[in-house]
């Protein structure tokens, strides 16, 4: 089928976040087929057949813009005229096709949504992942879903389990990654050369934390990690309390071998300058950094979550460890010292990768709206059936 148009339903699409960069990937590409329109607060896409609806809504609490959001995305869809809208999770309460890049439910229940904090600021978050966790049932509970994208097999079963979407109703597509852009060092003259640029020690070993929401992607493990693993560094990229993360490095044994350059708009250079990557989030649907690590030839370590236990092999591209520092600490100083193993992990890091590339996955996913599609369409044009 072709001839129709798509309705994508966002807070944001830009290259800088996670879910943010995947869906502008996968919109530059379809987009070359039928004509978007994006629904969104932000939109930095530069592609001629996109058109963005500015939706505007209170950026605080977040439990009221993401409410507010979902309303105005209606209302926006409406004037937008598509045949289909396309939702990240819950973005939009009633689309025909949801793209899962998380599960609210499961992430509470499983780890009673790690975040801190007491008093009224609990009792805030409590209602807000109650909130959200409604947001999502309702969502996936619409009558007018036809098809789910889960970017994870772990995220397709926690669909079934916690909102009973029907397994065929799920086409599970990984995220993807551009291996023009996320890809080792030409060379060691070229990696000492990134390295100068971006104020990093030459010789030092240096691993890599890529990501926000420190509390559930487990920066404290990595730092204490590194805290135990003698002329070790760890450059964490994002954003965060940098102030009490500092203290707590230094609690670590850590002190300056810590380094919080903060976002970066061109992450391929941090990843390219390190050594190795250290990720022990707690909960991921699927884990894009992960993925651009390996592309950029890093030896992954990882807690076994969502998607990542899809792509990492043990002693081949990286290691899945228990919770906790510990275990994160004894596979970094296996890296650190033992440079042939590294080179070997680092080549079947990259090689991993290749099977996740931009232009298949948006292939596949256009194949889903356009199924999508054609449900709408036939059913339109089907005639009601008379009464007997």
């Amino acid at each position: 089928m072709s001839g129709f148009s798509l309705a994508f339903t966002a807070q944001a699409v830009h290259r800088r976040g996670g879910q943010e960069r995947a869906a502008a990937e996968v919109l530059s590409r379809i987009s070359r087929r039928i004509p978007v329109t994006v629904i969104a607060q932000e939109c930095d896409l530069d592609a001629p057949a996109v058109t963005w609806l500015p939706v505007r809504v209170p950026r605080r609490p977040s439990v009221l813009r993401t409410w507010a959001f979902a309303r105005a995305a209606r209302a926006a869809e409406r004037r937008a005229h598509c045949t289909i809208m396309n939702s990240i999770g819950a973005a939009a309460l009633d689309a025909d096709v949801i793209t899962a890049q998380f599960c609210q439910a499961a992430f509470t229940a499983r780890f009673g949504g790690l975040r801190g904090g007491s008093g009224l600021r609990a009792v805030y978050q409590r209602f807000a992942q109650s909130r959200f966790t409604a947001d999502e049932r309702r969502a996936y509970g619409s009558p007018r879903l036809s098809r789910v994208i889960a970017v994870s097999e772990g995220t397709a079963r926690e669909l079934q389990e916690f909102y009973g979407v029907p397994r065929q109703r799920i086409a599970v597509i990984p995220n993807g990654v551009d291996g023009s852009v996320f890809r080792p060092a030409a060379d060691a003259a070229a990696k000492r050369a990134l390295r100068e640029r971006l104020s990093l020690p030459g010789s030092a070993f240096i691993a890599l934390f890529v990501g926000g929401d420190w509390e559930r992607k487990g920066v404290r493990d990595a730092i204490a990690a590194i805290g135990g693993v003698r002329d070790a560094w760890l450059a964490v990229l994002g954003a965060g309390d940098v102030a009490a993360m500092r203290a707590f490095a230094a609690r670590q044994g850590a002190g300056d071998r810590v380094i919080f350059p903060g976002p970066s708009r061109a992450p391929q250079d941090w990843y390219a300058a390190c050594d190795a990557f250290v990720f022990p989030s707690r909960y991921e649907a699927f884990s894009l950094v992960t993925l651009e690590a390996a592309a950029s030839g890093l030896p992954i370590v990882a807690h076994a979550i969502n998607g990542t236990e899809e792509l990492v092999r043990d002693d081949e591209n990286g290691w899945l460890v228990p919770v906790g520092a510990d275990a994160l600490r004894a596979k970094i100083e296996v890296l650190r010292d033992d440079p042939a193993r590294r080179a070997r992990m680092s080549a079947a890091a990259v090689a991993s990768s290749r099977r996740y590339d931009w232009d298949r996955i948006a292939d596949e996913q256009f194949a889903v709206f356009e199924a999508a599609a054609a449900a709408v369409t036939g059913a339109a044009a089907r005639p009601a059936r008379s009464a007997p």
